[in-house]
């Protein structure tokens, strides 16, 4: 069960690091090609609050399981119990984690593309 639960949060991650990665480059682009358009929209909509609220709550759930990885490590945890911990706890945190970073990096994206 806990092998299925891994390998079903690293399938979900991949895709979703795909998506994270071509909204990224599609931010990163608008941000170049148009600095202070895409600036003053991210700075000036009220829906940037939401993003970046979205964007704060999966850093702090990054560092948390980053905390959960360094404890198994720190008291020696190794096998199939730190195995079954992280397809438990780490590997959903990370999940819940990238699904939030992806929705707050697209509602940035989408306030700071150009509307013709």
């Amino acid at each position: 069960m806990n092998e299925l639960l891994l390998k079903l949060t690293s399938g979900i991650g991949v895709i979703l690091s795909i998506i994270f990665l071509l909204t990224c480059y599609n931010l990163y682009k608008n941000l170049r090609d148009r600095p202070t358009y895409s600036l003053g929209r991210m700075f000036l909509k009220k829906e940037s609050i939401p993003a970046f609220t979205l964007m704060t709550i999966c850093f702090i759930i990054f560092a948390a399981a980053r905390i959960i990885s360094y404890m198994l490590v720190l008291c020696g945890i190794s096998g199939a119990l730190e195995m079954e911990i992280i397809a438990t706890v780490r590997a959903p945190m990370d999940l819940v984690g990238a699904i939030l970073l992806v929705v707050s990096t697209m509602i940035l994206y989408s306030i700071t593309r150009r509307r013709d």
